[in-house]
């Protein structure tokens, strides 16, 4: 199965089947959404940097996370990332950023170091790190149940994410 994120229309698209409603309106502290003293640091490496939006190109859904079991309890973060998580193998390379003595965002370095985990969720939040935010918790649940029924009979799933 694949399916495609328009940033630039804001649309999700997953085969025939369904169109929702997306964003990916990024925290930076250039955007007045993060302050200098919230700090993020890189998936995996733990170096910090200003997050970015959702990398360009085509990547594989590799996992659906629930985040309610069936009894209704918080399996993870549910405020954070709705309903259901689709992880996938997006990553980016991006610049790390030196910080100043009190520990606050202080200018880009030169180094680049890897960031992963990039992901397609509703949040309450109108805001994300990059991930892509489905804007209705019921248009992410949809897309969940379709790409767990096609992980779940091997089918290979894939988003694509075009410039």
């Amino acid at each position: 199965m694949n399916i495609k994120a328009d940033l630039k229309k804001g649309f999700l698209y997953v085969n025939d089947d369904l169109k929702c409603a997306i964003t990916c309106r990024v925290r930076t502290v250039a955007n007045g959404l993060r302050l200098s003293n919230e700090v993020v640091y890189t998936i995996p490496g733990k170096m910090p940097y200003m997050p970015m939006m959702f990398p360009t190109g085509k990547w594989a859904i590799t996992e659906i996370l629930w985040q309610k079991d069936k009894d209704g309890k918080d399996l993870f973060h549910y405020d954070t990332y709705g309903p259901v998580k689709i992880c996938t193998d997006a990553f980016q390379w991006v610049p790390v950023w030196d910080l100043d003595f009190e520990g606050d965002y202080l200018n880009e370095a030169s180094q680049l170091v890897q960031d992963r985990c990039y992901w397609l969720h509703y949040s309450k939040s109108s805001s994300t790190l990059g991930c892509i935010r489905i804007t209705s918790p019921e248009d992410a649940i949809l897309v969940g149940k379709l790409l767990e029924e096609k992980i779940k009979k091997g089918e290979p799933c894939t988003l694509e994410v075009p410039l």
